[in-house]
Protein backbone atom coordinates (compact mmCIF):
# COMPACT_ATOMS: atom_id res chain seq x y z
CA UNK A 1 0.00 0.00 0.00
CA UNK A 2 1.64 3.61 -1.21
CA UNK A 3 0.49 6.96 0.44
CA UNK A 4 0.79 8.99 -2.42
CA UNK A 5 0.48 12.41 -0.17
CA UNK A 6 3.68 11.03 2.37
CA UNK A 7 5.90 10.00 -1.01
CA UNK A 8 7.90 13.54 -0.41
CA UNK A 9 8.32 12.99 3.48
CA UNK A 10 9.90 9.54 2.48
CA UNK A 11 11.97 10.96 -0.44
CA UNK A 12 14.02 13.03 1.51
CA UNK A 13 13.89 10.26 4.54
CA UNK A 14 15.82 7.82 2.35
CA UNK A 15 18.06 10.53 0.69
CA UNK A 16 19.48 11.32 4.07
CA UNK A 17 20.31 7.55 4.14
CA UNK A 18 21.83 7.44 0.34
CA UNK A 19 23.55 10.60 0.93
CA UNK A 20 25.28 9.68 4.08
CA UNK A 21 26.58 6.55 2.61
CA UNK A 22 26.94 7.31 -0.96
CA UNK A 23 30.75 6.90 -2.03
CA UNK A 24 31.45 4.83 0.79
CA UNK A 25 31.67 1.23 1.81
CA UNK A 26 31.11 1.00 5.47
CA UNK A 27 30.55 3.40 8.34
CA UNK A 28 32.66 5.56 10.45
CA UNK A 29 32.37 4.39 13.65
CA UNK A 30 33.41 7.67 15.01
CA UNK A 31 29.97 8.84 13.49
CA UNK A 32 28.51 6.33 15.76
CA UNK A 33 26.89 7.04 19.35
CA UNK A 34 27.21 4.66 21.91
CA UNK A 35 24.54 2.02 23.16
CA UNK A 36 24.24 -0.86 25.27
CA UNK A 37 24.32 -3.92 23.27
CA UNK A 38 21.39 -5.03 25.52
CA UNK A 39 18.03 -3.45 24.36
CA UNK A 40 15.87 -3.33 27.63
CA UNK A 41 12.51 -3.00 25.50
CA UNK A 42 12.57 -6.95 24.42
CA UNK A 43 14.11 -6.26 20.87
CA UNK A 44 16.87 -8.67 21.54
CA UNK A 45 20.70 -8.14 20.14
CA UNK A 46 23.94 -9.57 18.92
CA UNK A 47 26.06 -10.34 21.17
CA UNK A 48 30.13 -8.75 20.10
CA UNK A 49 28.74 -6.36 17.61
CA UNK A 50 29.46 -2.53 17.17
CA UNK A 51 26.84 0.28 18.72
CA UNK A 52 23.79 -0.16 16.39
CA UNK A 53 22.76 3.76 16.71
CA UNK A 54 23.26 6.70 14.65
CA UNK A 55 21.82 10.01 14.99
CA UNK A 56 19.75 10.04 12.18
CA UNK A 57 18.38 6.99 12.98
CA UNK A 58 15.26 5.30 10.80
CA UNK A 59 12.59 2.84 12.39
CA UNK A 60 11.58 -0.12 9.56
CA UNK A 61 8.20 -1.70 11.83
CA UNK A 62 7.80 -5.23 11.11
CA UNK A 63 3.94 -5.48 12.13
CA UNK A 64 2.06 -9.17 12.37
CA UNK A 65 -1.04 -10.27 14.29
CA UNK A 66 0.29 -11.48 17.61
CA UNK A 67 3.81 -10.49 17.12
CA UNK A 68 5.02 -13.53 18.44
CA UNK A 69 6.71 -15.16 15.71
CA UNK A 70 6.78 -13.79 11.99
CA UNK A 71 7.73 -9.90 13.34
CA UNK A 72 10.52 -10.69 15.60
CA UNK A 73 12.09 -13.24 13.30
CA UNK A 74 11.70 -10.64 10.41
CA UNK A 75 13.17 -7.72 12.55
CA UNK A 76 16.75 -10.27 13.19
CA UNK A 77 16.60 -11.15 9.96
CA UNK A 78 17.05 -7.60 8.65
CA UNK A 79 19.09 -6.72 11.46
CA UNK A 80 21.86 -9.36 10.27
CA UNK A 81 21.26 -8.48 6.88
CA UNK A 82 21.77 -4.64 7.79
CA UNK A 83 24.77 -5.76 10.17
CA UNK A 84 26.54 -6.82 6.83
CA UNK A 85 25.61 -3.50 4.66
CA UNK A 86 26.43 -0.05 4.38
CA UNK A 87 23.05 0.63 5.74
CA UNK A 88 24.66 -0.23 9.17
CA UNK A 89 23.58 2.28 11.94
CA UNK A 90 21.16 4.14 10.14
CA UNK A 91 18.01 1.91 9.67
CA UNK A 92 16.59 0.24 13.39
CA UNK A 93 14.16 -2.39 12.51
CA UNK A 94 11.79 -3.58 15.18
CA UNK A 95 8.38 -5.83 15.83
CA UNK A 96 5.16 -5.39 17.02
CA UNK A 97 2.07 -7.33 17.34
CA UNK A 98 -1.37 -6.01 17.20
CA UNK A 99 -3.78 -7.83 19.44
CA UNK A 100 -3.89 -6.87 23.55
CA UNK A 101 -4.02 -10.55 24.12
CA UNK A 102 -0.65 -11.89 23.25
CA UNK A 103 1.38 -8.76 24.85
CA UNK A 104 4.32 -9.85 27.30
CA UNK A 105 3.98 -13.49 26.25
CA UNK A 106 7.30 -14.89 25.51
CA UNK A 107 7.85 -15.59 21.70
CA UNK A 108 6.59 -18.90 19.89
CA UNK A 109 8.72 -21.36 20.77
CA UNK A 110 8.34 -23.63 17.80
CA UNK A 111 10.14 -20.40 15.66
CA UNK A 112 12.75 -19.70 18.52
CA UNK A 113 13.99 -23.19 17.79
CA UNK A 114 13.64 -23.20 13.89
CA UNK A 115 15.22 -19.96 13.32
CA UNK A 116 18.17 -20.76 15.69
CA UNK A 117 18.48 -23.50 12.73
CA UNK A 118 18.99 -20.96 9.97
CA UNK A 119 21.41 -18.29 12.18
CA UNK A 120 18.86 -16.61 13.94
CA UNK A 121 18.35 -16.05 17.65
CA UNK A 122 14.81 -14.69 19.06
CA UNK A 123 14.80 -13.23 22.36
CA UNK A 124 12.20 -11.36 24.32
CA UNK A 125 8.75 -11.19 25.01
CA UNK A 126 5.93 -9.81 22.63
CA UNK A 127 5.01 -6.11 22.57
CA UNK A 128 2.22 -4.50 20.97
CA UNK A 129 2.39 -1.67 19.23
CA UNK A 130 1.14 1.98 20.76
CA UNK A 131 0.41 4.95 18.63
CA UNK A 132 3.45 6.70 19.27
CA UNK A 133 5.36 3.62 17.91
CA UNK A 134 3.08 3.88 14.37
CA UNK A 135 3.37 7.54 14.36
CA UNK A 136 7.38 7.24 14.32
CA UNK A 137 7.84 4.51 12.27
CA UNK A 138 9.29 5.31 8.45
CA UNK A 139 8.68 2.66 7.18
CA UNK A 140 6.27 -0.28 8.50
CA UNK A 141 6.17 -3.56 6.73
CA UNK A 142 2.76 -5.56 7.10
CA UNK A 143 3.22 -9.15 7.16
CA UNK A 144 -0.34 -10.35 7.41
CA UNK A 145 -3.89 -9.18 6.63
CA UNK A 146 -5.00 -8.25 10.19
CA UNK A 147 -2.00 -5.96 10.62
CA UNK A 148 -2.69 -4.57 6.91
CA UNK A 149 -5.94 -3.94 8.08
CA UNK A 150 -5.00 -2.13 11.05
CA UNK A 151 -3.04 0.09 9.67
CA UNK A 152 -6.04 1.07 7.58
CA UNK A 153 -8.01 1.86 10.39
CA UNK A 154 -5.08 4.02 11.99
CA UNK A 155 -4.27 5.65 8.95
CA UNK A 156 -4.64 9.00 10.91
CA UNK A 157 -1.70 7.95 13.34
CA UNK A 158 0.74 7.07 10.19
CA UNK A 159 3.33 9.38 8.64
CA UNK A 160 5.49 6.71 7.16
CA UNK A 161 4.93 4.70 4.45
CA UNK A 162 3.22 1.04 4.74
CA UNK A 163 3.56 -1.67 2.67
CA UNK A 164 2.72 -5.51 2.61
CA UNK A 165 5.51 -8.25 2.60
CA UNK A 166 4.10 -9.10 -0.97
CA UNK A 167 5.42 -6.28 -1.83
CA UNK A 168 9.17 -7.47 -2.07
CA UNK A 169 8.25 -11.08 -3.11
CA UNK A 170 8.68 -12.54 -6.14
CA UNK A 171 5.65 -12.56 -8.52
CA UNK A 172 2.85 -14.57 -8.13
CA UNK A 173 4.16 -15.48 -4.23
CA UNK A 174 1.68 -14.90 -1.27
CA UNK A 175 0.98 -10.89 -0.52
CA UNK A 176 1.02 -12.24 3.43
CA UNK A 177 3.52 -14.64 5.46
CA UNK A 178 1.35 -17.69 6.12
CA UNK A 179 0.19 -18.04 9.98
CA UNK A 180 2.20 -20.71 11.71
CA UNK A 181 -0.82 -21.16 14.42
CA UNK A 182 -3.04 -21.94 11.55
CA UNK A 183 -3.61 -25.66 10.93
CA UNK A 184 -2.68 -27.43 7.24
CA UNK A 185 -3.39 -31.16 7.64
CA UNK A 186 -1.27 -31.14 4.63
CA UNK A 187 1.52 -29.79 5.97
CA UNK A 188 3.82 -30.92 8.57
CA UNK A 189 4.97 -28.06 11.60
CA UNK A 190 8.46 -27.97 10.97
CA UNK A 191 8.31 -28.04 7.26
CA UNK A 192 5.92 -24.79 7.29
CA UNK A 193 8.09 -23.05 10.31
CA UNK A 194 10.72 -23.72 7.65
CA UNK A 195 8.96 -22.42 4.70
CA UNK A 196 7.84 -18.99 6.37
CA UNK A 197 11.73 -18.08 7.50
CA UNK A 198 12.47 -18.72 3.82
CA UNK A 199 10.10 -16.43 3.00
CA UNK A 200 10.65 -13.55 5.30
CA UNK A 201 14.44 -13.77 4.51
CA UNK A 202 13.59 -13.48 0.60
CA UNK A 203 11.19 -10.55 1.52
CA UNK A 204 14.16 -9.07 3.66
CA UNK A 205 16.76 -9.45 0.98
CA UNK A 206 14.18 -7.70 -1.55
CA UNK A 207 13.43 -4.59 0.80
CA UNK A 208 16.79 -4.21 2.01
CA UNK A 209 17.95 -3.85 -2.21
CA UNK A 210 14.44 -1.75 -2.16
CA UNK A 211 15.60 1.01 -0.28
CA UNK A 212 17.30 3.27 -2.99
CA UNK A 213 14.31 2.46 -4.66
CA UNK A 214 12.38 4.69 -2.12
CA UNK A 215 14.05 7.65 -2.52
Amino acid sequence: MTRTNKSSKTRNFFRKIKGKFEGSSSVDPSDLNQESLVHQSGEGSYPNQAPYYSPELSNVLFLSKRGMSRAPLAREVMRKLLHLSDLFGSIRPSARGISDAYEFCPFDKRMVHSARKFGYELSGNVRRINMSELSSANLIITLDRESEEYTKSRHFYIRGEVKAIGAFLPSGDTPYVPDPFESDEFIEPQVKYDQIIRLIETGCQNLLKSFPSLV
